[in-house]
């Protein structure tokens, strides 16, 4: 019943993000609230284990990746910085930003593991370093860019009049980090024009 309920609330989650309540829960699952409550003694424990569940989840995908061997180290390093939990609803910018407003306990979570949680990534970009397939970098700062950059877009989003997945803005905020600007193309020598060449 318990892995019901957990279910629920992620669909739950997805229809409403986590302005959900009990009833709803139960309503969902043609139960009683008494029987929700026999597994969990309140909403913020669901969220708790929802939170939890999720950071396993992510850690997990993790670690399977950096076993992945026919993967390369930077499409490693990519889909390292994209993981999300799989079959839980923290795939809208929204549910991050009430999770953070509403349940500051739960969200100290997530924080600590966005800031802290690199072990894996770090083994990647030493492997990457070794290899010469990426320069050395100053990796604290990069994982400041990274998390500084996910806070401002779940702050503020990112265009206006249009909602965002989270999904969409780590693709596209990793593809800066990793690829930033440039075109790999030479630039033209300094002081010449195609106009100075001709004639």
């Amino acid at each position: 019943m318990k892995e019901r309920i957990m279910t629920a609330v992620a669909e739950e989650i997805r229809a409403r993000g986590l302005k959900f309540s009990i009833r709803d829960i139960a309503d969902r699952l043609g139960i009683s609230t008494k029987t929700v409550y026999q597994h969990f003694a309140s909403k913020e424990e669901i969220v708790s284990a929802i939170v939890e569940r999720s950071i396993r989840e992510m850690k997990a995908s993790e670690a399977e990746l950096l076993d992945d061997a026919p993967v390369g180290t930077l499409e490693k390093m990519r889909r390292a910085l994209v993981i999300l939990p799989g079959g839980v609803a923290f795939s809208d910018i929204r549910v991050l930003r009430e999770l953070q407003k509403l349940y500051p306990k739960q969200w100290r979570l997530v924080d600590d593991y966005m800031n802290e949680g690199w072990d894996t990534i770090r083994s990647i970009a030493e492997e990457g370093i070794r290899s010469g397939v990426i320069r050395d970098f100053d990796f604290r700062l990069f994982i400041r860019m990274y998390v500084g950059a996910l806070y401002q877009i779940m702050d503020r989003g990112l265009e206006e009049g249009r909602r965002l997945s989270l999904e969409e803005a780590l693709e596209r905020m990793v593809d800066l980090l990793l690829n930033g600007i440039g075109r790999n193309v030479p630039e033209p020598a300094a002081g010449r024009s195609d106009d100075s060449q001709k004639g």
